[in-house]
């Protein structure tokens, strides 16, 4: 297909088979689209203002699970949807693993290597607000600067979460073996983090 870019004034115009795109570029850090074969304009925010939805499970893929803990990564619940409000999507995905299969449910359990992700993804300015200050005025006390994820990061030992901000969302990532999450360590938080940074939105 053939597609003509022009550039007008503060504007882009993009032209495919029989439609146009006009985007043009406003004051608050965000672009109008228009689609000029219907007519229908949306503001999109760009930058530090962008709000871009997220689901945990489309940045904690199977793919990802199964290169962190192997072929036999097994999906597990995900509903995390009602700690979600008006300015915060909540979601949540988690993948396990077990290499003791037989035995007693303890031992079991105590085999089971896990690895989850929360994100909470910023609806609003309030939201996008609140996400940030956990990285700055409300951060935690007793927590590590990690460098090399996102626009900032710090692991929690207390949790055993690493800590990831990107963008307006905050993602938090955790990554153990056995019944106590807070036994996960930082180098198991950055085999994760490494496997899925390219999913971070």
């Amino acid at each position: 297909m053939n597609k003509l870019l022009l550039l007008v004034g503060a504007g882009v115009v993009i032209a495919g088979a029989g439609a146009a795109v006009i985007i043009s570029k406003n004051n608050d850090n965000s672009v109008k689209v228009t689609n000029t074969s219907t007519g229908q304009s949306q503001n999109i925010k760009t930058g530090d203002n962008a709000l871009i939805s997220v689901d945990a499970c489309d940045v904690l893929t199977e793919t990802v699970a199964k290169q962190v803990l192997g072929e036999g990564a097994s999906k597990g619940d995900t509903s995390a949807g009602n700690a979600s409000s008006d300015d915060v999507s909540v979601s949540n995905c988690t993948y396990t693993f077990k290499t003791v299969t037989s035995g007693s449910a303890l031992a079991q359990a105590q085999s089971t290597t896990a690895t989850g992700l929360l994100v909470r993804a910023a609806k609003t300015k309030a939201g996008a607000e609140g996400n940030k200050a956990v990285f700055g005025s409300s951060r935690p006390a007793g927590v590590q600067d990690v460098s090399g994820y996102g626009d900032k990061a710090y692991w929690n030992p207390t949790y055993g979460q690493l800590n990831i901000l990107k963008g307006n969302n905050w993602y938090i990532l955790s990554h153990y073996t056995g019944v106590n999450p807070a036994q996960g360590t930082l180098d198991q938080a950055k085999q994760l983090a490494d496997a899925l940074k390219n999913n971070l939105k």
